[in-house]
């Protein structure tokens, strides 16, 4: 990944995924539209070569590669603060 075109308002996008798991609930937590969090979670996983958020059913669950990452995301996100 390069950094230098990395916006790091997409750390905080992966952290309300993960936890929310719902492209709509995230979106209203960050006060952005459904289409603009859909946008992130886009550049998301072209930025991490993963698919972050995987539908199963009418649900999403983080992948694996996520689920490993998003202590990580949630430590910079601290430190940032």
């Amino acid at each position: 990944m390069r950094l230098d075109k990395f916006d790091l308002n997409l750390l905080l996008a992966f952290e309300v995924l993960i936890e929310e798991r719902n492209v709509t609930r995230a979106a209203k937590r960050l006060n952005l539209t459904q289409s603009a969090m859909s946008g992130a979670l886009r550049r998301l996983r072209e930025a991490f070569s993963d698919e972050i958020l995987v539908q199963q059913g009418k649900k999403m669950f983080p992948t694996a590669a996520a689920l490993a990452l998003a202590p990580e995301v949630r430590l910079v996100i601290a430190h940032l603060r």
